[in-house]
């Protein structure tokens, strides 16, 4: 209340008091804006030199003089709807309680992940800081997410993009590697189960003549042809060693029957697929020389198998010269076993 309202009030007193016949009520009105207006009794006038609320603004250039403000106020306090601390004419949310560091506005999490929604990717679904506020897209729990998974319902390696191993004959063997994926069968077979189609005791995919009844102890053959070779899961073993003229690549004769029992053998089986043809020497002799005559040696047998009617794409012809010892040179034994010719299955086809 300004001074000037307090004084008329205090003079609207003794005019009252003049009529007798409102003296008591003029005494009663008098007690009322006595109270109503105390600076009547007790409030001097401010003096405009004078900074009454103490907030470094004279009393005469003070819009409050009785409220302690800001100078750049004119003394008034600064106004804060929200009341967060942030004066309006700055708050960005005057109505919503919010930090300075935000102008003022709230931090708002719509999912309540405990990512604020301006730097949730996924504002709306609940989800982790780590993956700024999304959730792990796996609902298999298989650890591929997303779109990398291709099996997102089936549980599955990385490895095989988040698709499950089906093996429907359950031989532990994968469907796409097994070649009877609805029998069961062996690994060394892949898949397929052993069959002896001739009866004779030796399973096919080790008979060298899987269609002729033979002897177990000449690979399934009749006794009147004698086998040179075996097959193993992983190569042909030769029963005889192949031999050429000393220093040269020149086959000696009485190696024909042996390779030629291989040119067979590969013929009746055309899912031992690619055989890698490997000279090796010992150590003995210059090495570059060595690899190139064991690559030399390696290219005859191949070029014969291929005259005995084998395809040339399913021969591979390699010279490693004293690179890949079986034995120690150290001993005439073991020079013997290094030089050898190794006929190896590298890509095996299809059903035995």
């Amino acid at each position: 209340m300004s001074a000037w309202t307090a004084r008329t009030r205090c003079a609207l007193v003794p005019r009252m008091m003049k009529t007798r016949a409102l003296h008591r009520l003029a005494l009663l009105a008098a007690a009322v804006l006595a109270v109503a207006a105390p600076g009547c009794r007790h409030a001097p006038p401010l003096d405009p030199g004078l900074d009454a609320d103490g907030d470094g603004v004279l009393n005469g250039e003070d819009a409050c003089p009785t409220v302690r403000g800001l100078a750049r106020l004119q003394g008034c306090p600064a106004k804060d709807t929200d009341g967060d601390g942030v004066e309006d004419a700055l708050d960005k949310c005057p109505r919503h309680a919010g930090p300075a560091s935000r102008e003022g506005c709230p931090i708002r999490d719509s999912d309540e992940d405990g990512v604020e929604d301006a730097k949730d990717a996924c504002p709306r679904v609940f989800g982790l800081l780590e993956r700024q506020g999304c959730p792990v897209d796996d609902p298999d729990r298989d650890g591929v997410e997303g779109a990398a998974d291709k099996c997102p319902d089936e549980p599955g390696p990385a490895s095989r993009e988040g698709c499950p191993i089906r093996d429907a004959d359950g031989d532990g063997v994968p469907d796409e590697e097994d070649a009877c994926p609805d029998e069961e069968g062996l690994p060394s077979l892949r898949g397929c189960p052993e069959r002896d189609v001739d009866g004779d005791g030796v399973a096919d995919h080790r008979d060298n003549c899987p269609r002729e009844r033979g002897a177990v102890d000449n690979q399934g053959c009749p006794a009147a042809r004698k086998q040179r070779v075996v097959i193993r899961p992983d190569r042909l073993e030769l029963l005889e060693r192949i031999t050429f003229a000393p220093g040269t690549a020149a086959l000696q004769p009485r190696v024909q029957p042996a390779l030629d029992n291989v040119a067979d053998v590969l013929l009746v089986h055309p899912r031992l697929g690619v055989i890698a043809i490997e000279g090796h020497t010992d150590n003995r002799g210059d090495p570059d020389v060595q690899r190139e005559v064991t690559l030399a040696r390696a290219e005859a047998v191949r070029d014969y198998l291929v005259e005995r009617g084998v395809p040339p794409d399913r021969l591979e012809a390699w010279g490693f010269g004293p690179d890949k010892p079986v034995e120690s040179n150290e001993t005439a034994q073991g020079r013997e076993a290094n030089r050898r010719l190794d006929l190896r299955v590298v890509a095996p086809r299809g059903r035995p």
